[in-house]
């Protein structure tokens, strides 16, 4: 593929609150490094952890506390917070202390294009492109697969990229015009088309498991559920002819727990791993929280699911489309889950057909077309900067006010 040998500055916005924002974040940065080469400059910055205010800095080290308890509190919190109104209203009442940061940003890393895969940062960042009149092109793009908060919604958002049709709708309920929005997949990496072609047995024995065992994935999500420990208990009880693999993720202190437990069929039991491809190609079933990027490469690998639990408002949109699609089932609790699982490891053909479903609502080539239309939109800045709607006068008063209250107040900022 021949192009156009100028670079470009590619500057990609996530969060670790979970895991999904920035494993896709990694794998668009990844395909983009793999269609152009060194002529794509891509840079990755943690928005919040590195730029945001204290509470919004700290919100990657507090969501595995809001998700205790089922996620009932996190849930409230995102219901409440879902109206462009209100998400406006707050991004407005914080400019003072987001402002600088976000001017900091601008000036760190300077772009051809800014890539959002977060909803926080959004407005604020189409605000300021307003406010100074920079023309850097900004696009967002969707992580979940259904939902669309309304954190994501602001005018100068010139692309928005998102895994469904259904999260196309929830952004046309917001408000956002059509013209601005294109269904792409939500991006997972290449890894997982390619295992799927992978005899199953063959990724077993690789992994250390028993070759011709029937095996059952126990995932939970980046940070690992609490809960995640009695449904692994309620799924080794049920199924004594299989065995059993739980992905605990970056909760160590879950995974020492699961360690410590004398399991009743060959258990193993991992942490935070790179390789999820593997694991999901050797499973019969995929036992998951409903999260949106665990779903997505499940769907490529053809591994049926089980859904055990999902976040409340953000995650049980997901469940209904795997449930609609016959691509999984949704067992929510321990023993629920536990019998679901039973019934697909006793019976093949049913598995062989959500496997099949499951294929059939695939993206796998979601990367590679969020790729592309970055690179395009980033060969294609505006002719003439836009406008900014901010006279010079005011946004100069309020930057030396901004000034003053650094000085005054230099913890806030």
């Amino acid at each position: 593929m021949a192009h156009d040998m100028r670079s470009l500055r590619f500057l990609l916005l996530h969060s670790r609150t979970g895991g999904g924002h920035l494993r896709v974040t990694r794998t668009v940065a990844d395909a983009l490094t793999a269609r152009y080469g060194e002529q794509a400059r891509v840079t990755l910055v943690d928005v919040l952890a590195e730029y945001a205010p204290w509470p919004l800095s700290r919100a990657p080290d507090w969501y595995p506390i809001a998700l205790r308890g089922g996620g009932r509190i996190y849930g409230w919190g995102f219901r409440l917070l879902n109206g462009w109104r209100r998400v406006r209203a707050i991004c407005h009442l914080a400019w003072p202390l987001t402002y600088p940061r976000v001017m900091r940003l601008f000036r760190d890393h300077p772009a051809d294009v800014i890539v959002s895969f977060h909803p926080v940062p959004v407005y604020t960042i189409s605000r300021a492109l307003e406010w100074t009149g920079l023309s850097t092109p900004f696009v967002a793009v969707g992580t979940d697969l259904v939902v669309m908060h309304a954190a994501w919604v602001a005018p100068r958002v010139r692309r928005y990229l998102v895994p469904t049709e259904a999260a196309r709708e929830q952004l046309l309920r917001h408000g956002v015009e059509p013209g601005r929005i294109e269904v792409t997949g939500l991006p997972i990496g290449s890894q997982f088309q390619q295992i799927a072609v992978e005899d199953p047995a063959v990724v077993r024995r690789r992994l250390g498991l028993e070759p011709d065992r029937p095996t059952v994935l126990l995932m939970g999500g980046g940070v690992g559920f609490e809960p995640l420990e009695a449904v692994a208990r309620a799924v080794a009880t049920a199924t004594p002819t299989a065995q059993l693999v739980v992905i605990a993720g970056q909760n160590e202190w879950l995974r020492e727990r699961l360690l410590a437990i004398s399991w009743p069929v060959p258990t193993r039991i991992e942490g935070f791993v790179e390789n999820v491809h593997e694991w999901m190609r050797a499973a019969d079933v995929l036992l998951t929280k409903a999260g949106p990027t665990t779903i997505a490469e499940a769907l490529t690998v053809g591994v049926p699911m089980v859904l055990w639990g999902a976040i409340p408002a953000q995650e049980t949109p997901n469940v209904h489309l795997v449930v609609r699609a016959r691509a999984g089932v949704w067992a929510p609790g321990p023993e629920r889950a536990a019998a679901a699982v039973a019934r697909l490891i006793a019976n093949p053909a049913a598995r062989r057909f959500a496997a099949e479903e499951a294929r059939r609502l695939a993206s796998p080539e979601a990367a590679r077309r969020v790729a592309d239309i970055l690179w395009e939109i980033a060969s294609h800045p505006p002719l003439n900067s836009q406008p900014s709607g901010v006279p010079a006068l005011l946004r100069d008063r309020f930057q030396r006010w901004i000034q003053t209250l650094r000085e005054g107040v230099p913890l806030l900022v």
